[in-house]
């Protein structure tokens, strides 16, 4: 086997190892490259697809055979709302039957409504609203449940024509009504009281004066007949009184 001298070895080594660290950087630099187009490439191509999505619900969680049922929901790309998609309605029962069916599209707020009816002989179970989206490539789902409850729907539908506004609403009508009512008549008493009070002081005539002390006539101290007071002597017996009425001697 052939020798060489040591620094010859040596020298050998050390190129052996700079090569193996050319290699490693060489793989390093490769997936440092591949990182570098994912962050900058790849994220942007996953940010400029938004998610479509939908929901929906129905306006109560149960109703009678013979009420309309309706179907409300929102259709959204990412956070702005889908304007002019179509959705389809599917709705199943229990027994996974389709009992209706329908189609709506959303307005400007990506909204979207359906109305629609049950047959009347829908026994009383758990039904399913499937509401479904497409939007270019994307598709979006969604349900929501409700109560069909046939017991007592004959008599809901008898009274619902008669039963246009609740009583507890009629009764509180009649009442405020009624307090106007009330306080219209008290008014009107008031006000026709005063004024009856009022002709009757017209029409009374006022009341005589007061009879007053005659203090023109005066009484003779002799005779004790009445005479004017401007006189000093009795006009019948001829007795002086003077100016104050005194009889003088």
């Amino acid at each position: 086997m052939k020798s060489f001298p040591l620094i010859t070895q040596n020298a050998i080594l050390k190129k052996h190892r700079f090569l193996e660290l050319m290699g490693d950087s060489v793989k390093t630099s490769r997936l440092s490259m591949l990182l570098i187009f994912l962050l900058f490439v790849g994220m942007p191509l996953a940010y400029a697809s938004p998610i479509l999505h939908i929901t929906a619900r129905t306006d109560k969680p149960s109703y009678f055979q013979v009420e309309t049922i309706r179907v409300r929901g929102k259709v959204t790309l990412g956070e702005n709302p889908l304007r002019g998609s179509l959705v389809a309605l599917e709705v199943r029962n229990e027994s996974r039957d389709i009992v209706a069916v329908g189609t709506s599209q959303t307005n400007e707020k990506g909204i979207f409504a359906f109305a629609f009816k049950l047959s009347p002989n829908t026994d009383s179970q758990n039904c399913t609203v499937y509401v479904s989206v497409r939007w270019e490539n994307q598709t979006a789902a969604n349900c929501s449940t409700f109560l069909v409850k046939a017991s007592g729907s004959t008599r809901y539908h008898e009274s619902s024509g008669n039963q246009g506004i609740p009583s507890s609403v009629v009764i509180s009508i009649l009442l405020v009504l009624f307090g106007i009512l009330l306080m219209s008549v008290l008014i009107i008493t008031i006000f026709l009281f005063l004024k009856l009070k009022e002709i009757k002081v017209k029409i009374e005539p006022p009341a005589p004066p007061e009879k007053q002390i005659d203090e023109k006539h005066k009484a003779c101290m002799n005779c004790g007949k009445k005479f004017l007071s401007i006189r000093t002597f009795c006009p019948y017996c001829l007795t002086y009184h003077g100016q104050d009425g005194v009889k003088k001697a």
